[in-house]
């Protein structure tokens, strides 16, 4: 028979303790360096259709409304990338009320003192038809114009600045795009 050697049992047993310690002190370390990382990286900060409104007419800014829903792909998609964007997040909390709007949600929320669902606001006052769409508001909740479809970070950069800057008020897009220089 065999003898095993116990010094290689002691060893290989304290070999996976000491790996399995690394592999804990690692992941934990990461875990935290990822938790600091996300809480210090900047994001846009979302707000439901009524808190939004309210603030926004508190504050003086416009709202901006990312209208989607759970199943749109493109939604996710800007999620990602566009509204990831360092100049998109700036930009957007410096001169908008920025709201996410379920549009098929029955939950219900007030629109110029009415009563009325998410799904409704979406549809019949923001006008989205497709998704995602994304609208703008003065601050009294008057439609300033909706945008369907998926923007780029560049395209929506454009779009914030037409209307965060009132260009809207005085020029065509088209005469806006002509002039326009990204900061």
């Amino acid at each position: 028979m065999k003898r095993m050697n116990l010094n290689k049992v002691i060893f290989s047993g304290l070999g996976i303790l000491g790996l399995a310690a690394v592999v804990v002190a690692f992941t934990t370390s990461f875990t935290t360096k990822s938790v600091e990382a996300v809480e210090k990286t900047p994001s846009i900060t979302w707000y439901s259709y009524e808190e939004g409104s309210k603030l926004a007419e508190k504050k003086g800014k416009k709202i901006f409304i990312d209208v989607y829903t759970d199943w749109c792909g493109w939604c996710k998609q800007m999620d990602k990338t566009t509204f990831k964007d360092a100049k998109i997040i700036a930009y957007m909390n410096e001169k908008f009320i920025a709201v996410k709007l379920d549009a098929e949600s029955p939950k219900a929320t007030v629109y110029q003192t009415k009563v009325i669902t998410e799904r409704e606001l979406a549809l019949n006052v923001l006008q989205a038809n497709s998704y995602p769409t994304t609208a703008y508001l003065d601050e009294r909740q008057n439609i300033i114009q909706p945008v369907p479809g998926y923007q780029d970070a560049a395209t929506q950069d454009k779009i914030m600045h037409f209307f965060g800057d009132n260009h809207y008020k005085s020029k065509t897009w088209d005469q806006f795009l002509l002039e326009y220089q990204p900061k």
